[in-house]
C-alpha cells in the first residue's frame, strides 16, 4: 500500500505524540497520587498538633488548678479558664480532620467524656478551695480519679497518634512508588520515543530524497537545454506527481522552442521596417513641438498683457466705488444737516414766540406794580390821615396811632419794592427786546443755511450719479477683459496641451524608437537562448 509524504510524515508524528501521550497519562496519573499523599500529610500534621493541642490544653488546665490550690490567687485560673473554652473547639476540630476515619471518631467519643470529667474535677477542686480552704482542695488532689482521667486521655490521644502516622507511613511508600514509577515511565517512554521517531524520520527521509534526487538530475539536464528524455516515475505519491508535471513541463519546452523559433524571424523583419518609420515620425514630432512652444510663449505674453490690464481696471473701478460711497455719505450728511436745520428754525420760531409771550406779561406785571404803587400811595395817605385822628383822640387813639405807623411804613416799603421792580421789568424788557432780533437774525440765516445745503445736495447727487455710471462702464470693461483673459488663458492652456502632447510623442518615438531596437536585440538574443535546447 502506497502513501503520500503527506500521510507519511503524519503516520511518523502521530506514532510520536501517541508515546508521549501514554507517557503524560501515566506521569500525570502518578503526579496526582503524589499530590494527594502531600495534601494527606498536611492533613495528618493538622491532626497532630491538633492532638496535642488537645493535651496541651487539659495540662494547662491541670496547671492552673494546682497553683490556685497553692496559692489561692485568682491569676493563676486563666490557664485553666483558656482551656475550658478552647477544649471544645479543638475536640470539633479533631471530629472534622478525622470525619472519614471511622477507628479516630470512636476515638473522639470517648475521649470527650473524659475530658468533661478532668474539668469538671478541676472545677470541684477549685470550689473547695473557695469555700473550705486548702486542706479539702488538697485532699480530692491526691485522690487517684484525677490521675486515671488524666492517663486515660493520655492513652486515647496516643493511639490516634499511631493511627495517623501508621496512615502518613502507609502514604509515604506510596508516594515513593508514585514516583518511582513516574520516573521510569518517563525515562523509558521517551526512549521509546526517541527511537521511533527516528527509525520513522529515517524511513520518511529515504522514501522522499531518493525520488527527489533523480529528478534533481533530470531537471540539472533539462536545465543544459537537453530536452530529449523523461524523468522516471516510480511511487504515485507527491513526488511522482512533480515528476508528471516535469515531464509536461519538458515537453511544452519543445513546443515553445519550435514556436519562438519561427517568430524570432519574423520579429527581425517587422523591427526593421517599424525602426525606419519610427525616425521619421520623431523628427517632424520635435518640429512641431518647437513650433508649439513658440506660440505658447506669444500667448503667455498676451494673457500677462490682459492681466495687467484686468488690474488697473479694478483698481479704477474700486476707486470710482469709493467716490460713489463717499458721495452717498455726503448725501445723507446735507440732508441730516436739512433736518437739523429746520429742527433748529422751528426751535428757533417757538423761542420768539416764547419771548413775545413773556413781553406781554411783563407788560402785565408793569400794569400790577402800577396798581400796586397806586394802592401804597392811598395806604400812605390812609395811614397819615390814621394819624392825625389818633392825635385828635388823645390817649384813647394811641394804638390806632401806631397801626396807622405801621400801616404808613408798610405803604412805603411796597412803594419801594415797585420802584425796585419797574427797574428790573425794564432791564427785562430790554433783553426780550435784544432776544427777539436776534432770534429773527438766527431765522434768517437758518434759511440761507438750508438753501445752500440743497443746493450742495443737488451737486453731490449728480456726482453719484455721474460716478455711478463710471463704476458700470468700468465694471463692463473688467467683465470684456476678464472675457478676454479667460479666452486667453484656454487657448494657452491648449497650446500646452499641444506642446505637451508634442513633447509626449516625440518621447513616446524616442522611446518606441529604443524599444524597437532593443526589440530587435532580444530577438537575437531569443533565437540565441533558444538554440541552446536540443529538441
Amino acid at each position: 500500500m502506497r502513501f503520500t509524504v503527506g500521510v507519511k510524515i503524519l503516520l511518523g508524528f502521530g506514532l510520536a505524540l501517541l508515546i508521549l501521550a501514554i507517557i503524560g497519562a501515566v506521569s500525570y496519573r502518578n503526579t496526582v497520587t503524589l499530590i494527594d499523599n502531600t495534601e494527606w500529610r498536611s492533613h495528618t500534621h493538622i491532626v497532630l498538633t491538633s492532638l496535642e493541642s488537645l493535651v496541651g490544653e487539659v495540662t494547662n488546665a491541670e496547671t492552673g488548678q494546682r497553683g490556685y490550690l497553692v496559692t489561692g490567687r485568682e491569676e493563676y485560673l486563666e490557664p485553666y479558664t483558656r482551656a475550658t473554652k478552647v477544649l471544645d473547639t479543638v475536640i470539633e476540630e479533631l471530629r472534622s480532620l478525622t470525619a472519614d476515619n471511622p477507628q479516630q471518631q470512636r476515638r473522639l467519643d470517648q475521649i470527650t467524656p473524659l475530658v468533661a470529667s478532668k474539668l469538671a474535677e478541676l472545677r470541684q477542686t477549685i470550689d473547695l478551695r473557695r469555700d473550705k480552704g486548702p486542706d479539702a482542695a488538697l485532699a480530692v488532689v491526691m485522690s487517684d480519679k484525677g490521675r486515671s482521667l488524666m492517663d486515660d486521655i493520655r492513652k486515647i490521644v496516643d493511639e490516634m497518634e499511631n493511627n495517623e502516622n501508621a496512615l502518613l507511613k502507609q502514604r509515604n511508600e506510596e508516594s515513593d512508588l508514585s514516583a518511582q514509577a513516574t520516573k521510569s515511565t518517563i525515562l523509558y517512554g521517551s526512549l521509546a520515543a526517541f527511537v521511533l521517531v527516528g527509525i520513522s524520520g529515517v524511513l520518511i527521509q529515504r522514501s522522499i530524497t531518493r525520488p527527489l534526487g533523480r529528478f534533481v538530475t533530470f531537471v540539472d539536464r533539462v536545465g543544459k537545454g537537453d530536452l530529449t528524455e523523461q524523468a522516471e516515475i516510480t511511487s504515485a505519491d507527491e513526488v511522482g506527481k512533480l515528476g508528471e508535471g516535469i515531464n509536461e513541463m519538458v515537453v511544452g519546452l519543445k513546443n515553445i522552442s519550435g514556436q519562438i523559433l519561427s517568430v524570432t524571424e519574423n520579429m527581425n523583419a517587422a523591427s526593421a521596417q517599424i525602426l525606419a518609420s519610427t525616425k521619421q515620425q520623431a523628427s517632424s514630432t520635435k518640429e512641431q513641438a518647437a513650433t508649439a512652444q513658440e506660440i505658447t510663449s506669444t500667448m503667455q505674453e498676451i494673457s500677462q498683457s490682459g492681466a495687467q490690464i484686468v488690474a488697473k481696471a479694478k483698481e479704477v473701478a474700486a476707486v470710482a466705488e469709493q467716490a460713489s460711497t463717499a458721495s452717498k455719505s455726503g448725501i445723507d450728511a446735507v440732508q441730516n444737516t436739512n433736518r437739523t436745520m429746520e429742527a433748529i428754525r422751528e426751535q428757533v420760531e417757538e423761542v420768539a414766540e416764547n419771548i413775545v409771550a413773556l413781553s406781554e406779561k411783563t407788560q402785565a406785571v408793569g400794569e400790577i406794580i402800577s396798581t400796586v404803587n397806586e394802592i401804597a400811595e392811598q395806604s400812605n395817605l390812609l395811614a397819615l390821615n390814621a394819624t392825625i385822628e389818633a392825635a385828635e383822640a388823645g390817649d384813647e387813639g394811641s394804638r390806632f396811632s401806631v397801626v396807622a405807623g405801621e400801616m404808613k411804613n408798610l405803604a412805603d416799603q411796597a412803594k419801594e419794592c415797585t420802584v425796585h421792580v419797574r427797574k428790573i421789568l425794564g432791564e427785562i424788557q430790554k433783553s426780550i427786546n435784544t432776544s427777539v432780533m436776534l432770534t429773527e437774525e438766527a431765522v434768517k440765516r437758518v434759511e440761507s443755511g438750508k438753501q445752500q445745503a440743497d443746493v450742495s445736495e443737488n451737486v453731490i447727487r449728480q456726482i453719484s450719479s455721474t460716478t455711478e455710471e463710471s463704476i458700470q462702464a468700468f465694471q463692463q470693461i473688467i467683465g470684456a477683459t476678464n472675457q478676454q483673459q479667460i479666452g486667453l488663458e484656454q487657448v494657452a492652456q491648449g497650446m500646452k496641451d499641444i506642446d505637451l502632447a508634442a513633447q509626449q510623442t516625440a518621447t513616446g518615438t524616442g522611446q518606441l524608437e529604443q524599444a524597437v531596437v532593443n526589440l530587435s536585440a532580444m530577438s537575437k538574443q531569443l533565437r540565441t537562448a533558444v538554440a541552446t535546447y536540443k529538441v
